[in-house]
């Protein structure tokens, strides 16, 4: 058995083939990467939000830390208010006993 060789019109179908094949490929290389750009482009938004997101975040834990500190600060001013007009009250109370039994003495 000889092998025959292929013939013009064999060789030309095969190269168009080829040639198809080759352009088919080609254009799916540049939808992929047209696709891995629009991923990577969607990833660094991402990564962009998350990283103001997480600035934000740290923001607001900070205005709260500030806001528990200023809270705090106002309990402990009140517990000191309420117990320094406690101590006035009992003053004013122990003076008008003090004025009572001055007049009661006196008017005897």
């Amino acid at each position: 058995m000889t092998e025959q060789e292929p013939t013009t019109g064999e060789l030309s179908r095969l190269i168009q083939r080829v040639e198809g094949r080759i352009d088919a490929l080609s254009t799916e290389i540049r939808d992929l990467a047209a696709e891995w750009r629009g991923q990577i482009a969607s990833g660094a938004l991402v990564s962009q939000r998350v990283g103001h997101l997480e600035s934000s975040q740290n923001d607001q834990e900070t205005r709260l830390r500030l806001v528990e500190q200023d809270l705090s600060g106002r309990r402990e001013a009140a517990e000191k208010s309420r117990r320094a007009n406690m101590w006035i009250a009992t003053g004013i109370t122990v003076c008008g006993l003090i004025i009572t039994l001055i007049f009661n003495l006196m008017g005897k």
